[in-house]
């Protein structure tokens, strides 16, 4: 709650000079979010489990969907339009994903998982999703499957000379992903990242305006409705991507501090409702719900200050946006669910 409290605030002071009534859409939103919450903490987490295949199908078609039926916007096909709201299916998918994988290493992999046949096995799980997103394109979105991928193999016992090979497999493969794979404005904004100043006016433009944003709020910042680069629109998406720029052009370092301070103690205790959990499959979804949100958290932040590359994910809680909201709300209806149902048989 307090989280979103700062977030309406920012919202409310970055597009206050806008004509779209941003700041009550997201009230809407919350408040269908708040009920999503409510809904989904009252299933036993358990029937995901008894529904995975079910539920892999399902994730399948939904990103299936999008290639069909959905809607272009910055270059990318992400989008279903449902008259006056958009969906974003890869945003669930990333559930749907911890779910079914889960699952499947419960049932094929239980406290036996070694050696990299059973590693690729796995990974055949996740590809079809992995796929269906990278090539929507979604590339913050597909380094998230890989994450929950990684995780949840470290969390099964995977060997210590399978997460190296990953390891160094991985970083050989960056540069041949940059040459053949990644579109011209994913190599722009990786470029940018390398050197802001090689494009300032063009590709470099908001994170150029982001670190002037951020700088500019000192300490203790400018105070609320003060920030500049995003009312005077030197930033472009001040209430989505770069919305930690306007909330720390306002309230300075120690607002930033006490943001990150609040995000930590989410992350513990959804890691402690884990550890806590002898079920190892709430375990599993705990853990993959928390990597998820350490990504987001990780990425959106490092690339505000200009040390990560802009990659469109969204600030969970904070950023403007209805599937981004309402998935925040149900993935943590998911691990009070997970909390609540635990010690049922």
């Amino acid at each position: 709650m307090l989280l979103f409290v700062i977030s309406l605030s920012t919202i409310y002071s970055a597009t206050v000079t806008k004509s779209e009534p941003f700041f009550i859409k997201e009230i809407i939103w919350f408040v269908i979010s708040v009920f999503v919450f409510v809904g989904v903490s009252l299933v036993d987490y358990r029937k995901y489990y008894k529904y995975s295949t079910a539920i892999y199908i399902f994730n399948i078609l939904m990103l299936l969907s999008v290639l069909v039926i959905g809607t272009s916007r910055l270059g990318a096909k992400r989008w279903i339009d449902l008259g006056p709201l958009a969906l974003q299916p890869s945003e669930f998918s990333k559930l749907l994903l911890i779910f079914t994988f889960s699952a499947y290493l419960i049932n094929n992999y239980s406290d036996k998982y070694t050696g990299f046949k059973a590693m690729f096995m796995s990974f055949l799980h996740i590809f079809p999703v992995f796929f269906l997103i990278a090539i929507e394109p979604d590339l913050g979105t597909s380094l998230v499957i890989i994450l929950i991928y990684g995780m949840l193999l470290f969390l099964n016992k995977l060997e210590w000379k399978c997460i190296a090979t990953v390891f160094f497999t991985i970083a050989a493969l960056i540069p041949i992903s940059y040459k053949f794979l990644l579109k011209g404005y994913q190599k722009d904004r990786i470029d940018t990242f390398l050197n802001p100043e090689l494009d300032a006016l063009g590709t470099g433009w908001n994170i150029t305006q982001s670190k002037i944003a951020i700088g500019s709020g000192k300490i203790f910042g400018k105070g609320f409705l003060n920030n500049t680069q995003g009312k005077l629109k030197y930033l472009p998406e001040s209430h989505t991507d770069f919305i930690g720029s306007v909330f720390l052009e306002e309230r300075g370092f120690l607002g930033g501090s006490m943001l990150l301070i609040i995000y930590i103690a989410l992350l513990v205790q959804i890691l402690y409702i884990a550890d806590t959990t002898e079920d190892k499959f709430g375990r599993y979804i705990c853990y993959g719900i928390a990597t998820i949100f350490f990504f987001h958290i990780f990425v959106n932040m490092g690339m505000i200050m200009g040390i990560m590359p802009v990659t469109g994910l969204p600030l969970l809680l904070m950023s403007y946006g209805g599937s981004s909201l309402v998935f925040s709300f149900l993935i943590l209806g998911v691990v009070q669910s997970v909390k609540i149902h635990r010690g049922n048989k």
